[in-house]
């Protein structure tokens, strides 16, 4: 399974209620490893050292990254509202099935 790295834009249980149970991926949120509110390098730092994809929206900040995983969702693409959690999961599920060893770089699910 994949080890994601969930920025703080997304809600914090699609990391901790969805995609770990039932999806059993090994998966945090910013908030949960101390990183709320930190400078996007450091995200990127944090999830590059500990062999994450990292999900965000933040394409302008992060699209430089080019030696770590970047897996880029629109959340206007996701339901609003307390279904947001479960179709972020969903479609990082589906992400992560089809790319079993992705590249390095930037991904559009």
């Amino acid at each position: 399974m994949t080890a994601f790295l969930i920025d703080e834009m997304f809600p914090p249980a699609a990391a901790a209620g969805v995609l770990r149970d039932p999806y059993g991926h090994d998966a945090v949120h910013v908030t949960e490893v101390g990183l709320q509110a930190t400078e996007d390098v450091h995200v990127a730092a944090f999830a590059r050292a500990d062999g994450r994809v990292l999900v965000t929206e933040n394409v302008a900040d992060f699209a430089a990254e080019r030696d770590v995983v970047l897996v880029f969702v629109l959340k206007r693409q996701l339901p609003s509202g307390g279904a947001q959690a479960a179709a972020l999961a969903k479609l990082l599920d589906g992400w992560s099935r089809d790319n079993p060893e992705p590249y390095l770089g930037p991904h559009w699910p």
